[in-house]
């Protein structure tokens, strides 16, 4: 991969970590997702806001296509807010997902647009042989690269 889409600056959780930290990030940092990482640094999924958002949901809204809306559900805001509460305590690795699409640091660009155009947002950049993460590669940092005026 051009060393140039590579984000060595990147916002990882801890297995450990509280759901509670997970979105304190997630606010701090203006992200929708997050890769989770154990002590050893190797990827163990993605902390995802939409895994998140399901756990506020009543069980029925998420079999299959689920239900068409939910205007007969009578939570407010004062009881999504106690449903997140009770999430908060929860560690991110309970949420934790298998990422789609991983790439390695000797991953071709064209393969990395490619991975993007198929629908990911955020691409974990994972070490083959040790499973680390090492770094993560965005569509807008493609796009930055790809703009860049003067540079090749």
């Amino acid at each position: 991969m051009s060393p140039v889409f590579l984000t060595q600056d990147y916002h990882a959780l801890r297995d450990t970590d509280t759901v509670a930290e997970a979105t304190r990030r997630m606010l701090e940092h203006r992200v929708s997702d997050l890769p989770i990482v154990d002590a050893a640094g190797k990827l163990v999924g993605i902390f995802k806001l939409d895994r998140l958002l399901a756990g506020l949901l009543p069980s029925a809204a998420l079999v299959g296509y689920g239900m068409p809306d939910l205007a007969f559900v009578s939570d407010d805001l004062d009881t999504l807010r106690r449903k997140m509460r009770k999430l908060e305590a929860a560690q991110v690795r309970e949420f934790a997902i298998k990422p789609e699409r991983i790439v390695h640091p000797d991953t071709a660009p064209v393969e990395v647009v490619l991975q993007l155009y198929r629908g990911a947002n955020n691409l974990p950049v994972v070490e083959r042989e040790s499973g680390r993460l090492v770094g993560m590669v965005s569509a807008r940092d493609v796009l930055a690269v790809l703009q860049a005026k003067g540079k090749r």
